[in-house]
């Protein structure tokens, strides 16, 4: 496994938490969480395949932004 981070402009932990759960309904084999307190808010999955379009699609629906690190 390999860990992908993506920096986010999520700013809640109720956003945070949302997000994932969506994450984790489209890609449910791997591990998530967020760093909220890093000034570039961010989140790191371990994966074993690429995810970034999934991230990406998640993140844009909601409103959000992220980018892969």
């Amino acid at each position: 496994m390999h860990i992908e981070s993506y920096k986010t402009d999520v700013t809640t932990k109720e956003d945070a938490n949302f997000i994932v759960v969506l994450l984790q309904f489209i890609i449910s084999d791997c591990i998530m969480n967020f760093d909220l307190d890093n000034n570039d808010r961010i989140l790191k999955i371990e994966t074993n395949r690429d995810i970034k379009e999934m991230v990406y699609g998640v993140f844009n629906k909601q409103g959000f932004h992220c980018q892969k690190l």
